[in-house]
C-alpha cells in the first residue's frame, strides 16, 4: 500500500490540527451531502402534497397532450422545453431548500470554515509519483469499494422492488392516463424511500470512515512531536501564555491559603497581606497571601467570610508587601506581628506554648 503511516504512532497535536485546518484540510462526508439532499426532498415532498398534486396533474395532461398532436422533432423539442421550464417552476423552492441544507450541513462538518487555500495550485497535483501513490491509497481503495457496493445494493434494491411490478406491465396497457400517472408516482415513492434508508446506512459508515482515516492522515511521528514542543518553547506567544498561567495558578492557591491565615494587615484600602504562624513548621509567621487594589480587597473578602481577623496598620503592611509569598518575616517586624498575635489569640481564647513570635 502507498501510504506508510507505521512511524506514525502519536495523536495529532492541537497545532498540527489547526494547521490541516487552515489549509482547508478537514473531514467532509460527501454521502452526508447527498444524504441531506435526498431527506429534505422526501421530506419535502411528504408534507407539501399540493406541489405532488401539482406535478401528478401536470404529468397526466402532459401525457394527454402527447397524443394530440404528430410525434415530430420540433413538436418534441417544444414539449421538452416547456415541460422542462414548469417543473423547474414546480421544483425551484425544493432546489433552494436543498442547497440552503447542504451549505449549512458542509459548514457544521467543518466547523463554520471558510478558507481560499484548497484552490491555489500545488505541485504536488501535477507530480505523477504523488498520483500514483493517491491511485493506490486506502482511501481511494475504500471509495472505489464504497461505489461497488452502492451499485450492487442499489442494484439488487431496485430488483426486490419491481420484479413484481414486471408482470403488471401488460395490465398498464389498458390504464386511463389519470391511473398510470397514480400507478407511477407510487413507484417512485416506493423506490426513493428505500433509496433513503440505504444511503442513510452508506452515511453512517462514510462518516465513520472519514473521521478515522483523517485521524490517521494528521498522526504524527515521535520526532515530529518533539519537534513541534521545541519550537513552542522558543515562541514568546507559549512562553507570555504559560507565565500568565503559572501566575493564575499561584494566585488561586494564594486565595485559598486565606481562610487558614491567623490575621490580615492592611494599609487599609490599598494593600492586605495575610500570616500564618504553625510554630511546627516555621521559625515566624509566614505571608500566605497579599495583594493590592482589587486583590487586596478580594483577600479582606475572604477573610471576612472565613471570620480572620482584619487588622488596620499602615507601616506594617507596607513593610509585609515587600516580602514574598511563603517567605518568613524577618527579625526587625517580630515585635510587631507578636503584638498582633497576642490579640488573635486573646480573641480566640488561644494560650501560646512558646514565646513571642
Amino acid at each position: 500500500m502507498a501510504d506508510n503511516y507505521e512511524e506514525r504512532t502519536e495523536q495529532a497535536t492541537p497545532k498540527r490540527r489547526e494547521k490541516a485546518r487552515e489549509k482547508g484540510d478537514v473531514p467532509i462526508s460527501r454521502d452526508l451531502l447527498s444524504l441531506v439532499s435526498l431527506w429534505v426532498a422526501f421530506v419535502y415532498f411528504t408534507f407539501t402534497p399540493s406541489v405532488v398534486k401539482s406535478m401528478g396533474g401536470y404529468l397526466r395532461r402532459a401525457l394527454a397532450r402527447s397524443f394530440s398532436f404528430p410525434l415530430t422533432a420540433q413538436n418534441f423539442t417544444a414539449v421538452v422545453k416547456e415541460d422542462s421550464q414548469v417543473v423547474a417552476l414546480i421544483l425551484l423552492p425544493l432546489l433552494i431548500v436543498i442547497a440552503a441544507c447542504v451549505l449549512l450541513v458542509h459548514f457544521v462538518q467543518t466547523n463554520f470554515l471558510i478558507t481560499f487555500e484548497p484552490l491555489k495550485m500545488d505541485p504536488n497535483r501535477l507530480n505523477p509519483v504523488e498520483g500514483v501513490k493517491r491511485l493506490f491509497s486506502l482511501n481511494t481503495l475504500f471509495q472505489a469499494f464504497k461505489g461497488f457496493a452502492k451499485i450492487i445494493v442499489f442494484g439488487v434494491v431496485l430488483y426486490l422492488l419491481l420484479k413484481k411490478e414486471v408482470f403488471r406491465i401488460p395490465q398498464l396497457v389498458g390504464f386511463d392516463v389519470p391511473s398510470l400517472t397514480g400507478y407511477s408516482l407510487a413507484q417512485v415513492k416506493k423506490l426513493f424511500f428505500v433509496s433513503v434508508i440505504v444511503l442513510t446506512v452508506f452515511a453512517v459508515i462514510d462518516i465513520g470512515y472519514t473521521r478515522w482515516e483523517y485521524e490517521r492522515k494528521l498522526r504524527m511521528t515521535r520526532q515530529e512531536v518533539k519537534e513541534e514542543f521545541r519550537e513552542m518553547e522558543g515562541d514568546p506567544m507559549v512562553k507570555a501564555r504559560i507565565r500568565s498561567l503559572l501566575r493564575e495558578l499561584a494566585r488561586r492557591r494564594m486565595m485559598e491559603a486565606v481562610p487558614t491565615a491567623d490575621f490580615v494587615v492592611t494599609n487599609p484600602t490599598h494593600i492586605a497581606v495575610a500570616l500564618k504562624y504553625d510554630e511546627t513548621k516555621h521559625a515566624a509567621p509566614v505571608v500566605v497571601a497579599k495583594g493590592a487594589n482589587l486583590l487586596a480587597e478580594r483577600i479582606k473578602e475572604i477573610a471576612r467570610k472565613n471570620d480572620v481577623p482584619i487588622f488596620e496598620d499602615r507601616p506594617l503592611a507596607r513593610a509585609l508587601y515587600k516580602l514574598d509569598v511563603g517567605q518568613e518575616i524577618p527579625e526587625m517586624l517580630y515585635r510587631a506581628v507578636a503584638a498582633i498575635l497576642a490579640q488573635v489569640y486573646r480573641m480566640k481564647g488561644k494560650v501560646r506554648r512558646g514565646g513571642d513570635a
